[in-house]
Parts: structure tokens; sequence; C-alpha cells
């Protein structure tokens, strides 16, 4: 009855989250389908990608970073334990500075968060996945202390990762905007036109993200809860 409860108790919170924070998966899906020959142009103006992740590596202060192109990627990924950004396939390459910048502020974050954000998700994700299993064939004797564990180790990742993002995003216009105009690339206008866009990316990006981390989290609980009921 009490994972009746529980599941009940997350789904509203999911709900009441998505009406808190206004978000809407309609904008969501028109902005990853969004195409615009003008910005694609703008933004084809600029150098390679790495380049580009170089040079706003400087703007950081930050030359220890290695930096890779792997096409097979969707976007770009910053990972703490090889030290390296990696760059891959955008959809729409006018986003690809601002996301490139993203990236270069988090290899600048503090290292002992960035290291205890990697292992600390690591652990809950295998943990997760640990209890899972273990209870579909009914290891698990005490599911409360088991859910606890989940529930506790849910929240430090999301405030930890949360951080981070939040941190990252919020910053990554004005370090986008910065490198654009180190580079007397662009016209007025098409820095306007560039750098709006990045707002109105982050203006929905920011609320989104939050919201996805922590649902990622309320559907896991959500998850062992329907198993521990089986």
């Amino acid at each position: 009855m009490k994972e009746i409860i529980i599941i009940i108790i997350c789904l509203i919170t999911i709900i009441l989250l998505k009406l808190g924070l206004n978000i809407k998966f309609k904008q969501i899906k028109q902005l990853n389908n969004k195409t615009n020959e003008n910005l694609r142009n703008i933004s084809d103006k600029f150098p390679d990608d790495i380049q580009i992740c170089s040079s706003i590596l400087n703007i950081l202060n930050n030359t220890s970073v290695k930096i890779l192109i792997n096409k097979e990627y969707n976007s770009c990924l910053y990972t703490i334990y090889n030290n390296t950004i990696t760059i891959g396939k955008f959809k729409e390459n006018y986003i690809k500075i601002q996301t490139i910048a993203h990236e270069c502020i988090h290899a600048c974050q503090e290292k002992i968060v960035l290291w205890f954000n990697f292992i600390i998700s690591n652990i809950y994700n295998l943990y997760f996945i640990i209890i899972f299993i273990l209870d579909i064939f009914n290891k698990l004797n005490y599911t409360n202390i088991y859910l606890y564990i989940l529930v506790m180790l849910g929240f430090i990742q999301y405030v930890i990762r949360n951080s981070l993002e939040n941190d990252a995003m919020a910053n990554a216009p004005y370090v986008a905007k910065e490198y654009i105009e180190n580079n007397n690339i662009l016209t007025k206008e098409e820095k306007e036109k560039l750098l709006n866009e990045y707002s109105n990316i982050n203006k929905i990006g920011i609320s989104f993200m939050n919201y996805s981390l922590i649902v990622k989290n309320l559907i896991k609980i959500i998850i062992y809860c329907i198993v521990v009921l089986i």
C-alpha cells in the first residue's frame, strides 16, 4: 500500500513541477526541430569546432583540456576522468558556439565537485540497477531501507548535477558573446540575431533541464516501487 502512495506522490510532484516551471513540451520540440537558414549561414562564417573550443578555453584561462572530434556524438560533452571535451555533430550549427562554451565552462568548474558528481552519479545508477535486479528475483528483505537509500542518493546527485548545469547554462551565453565579439567576423545585426537566439534557448532550456533532472530521479523511484509491488 505504501508503495502505491509513493508512486502517486511522485506522479503528483512531476505534474506540479511541470506546471510550476511552465514546461511546454511542444515548445521544446519546436526548439529541437527548429531550422533557420539565416542563422546557419551566420554560424558557417566561424572556424572549425576545434578552433572555436580552443579559443573559448583560452578566454577561460584553461589550456590543459584535450579536445576530440567524434561525429558519432550528437552534441558536445566534457568528461572529468580524462579531462576531455568531445565534440560531435550538431543538428543545427548555429547552436554550437553556445554548446561548446557550455562544456568549456564545465571544464573550468571545481574539479572536486566534478569528480564528486561523476562518482555519485555512477554509484546512484549502479545502485538502482542492482536493487532493481535483486528485487525482481525477490532477494531484498527490507525494501524500505533500499528505497530510502535510493531517495538519498538521488537527492545528492540531483543537487550536485543541477548546480553544475545551472552554472554552465547561465554563463554560456556570456562566454559565447565574448568569443563572438573577440572575432570580428559578424556584422552587428548578425551578432544580435545569434545572441538573441542563444538567450531564447536558455529561457526554455534552464527550466527544462531542472525539470528533466529531477523527473529522471522520480521515475527511478516509481520503477522501484512498481517492482516491489509485483
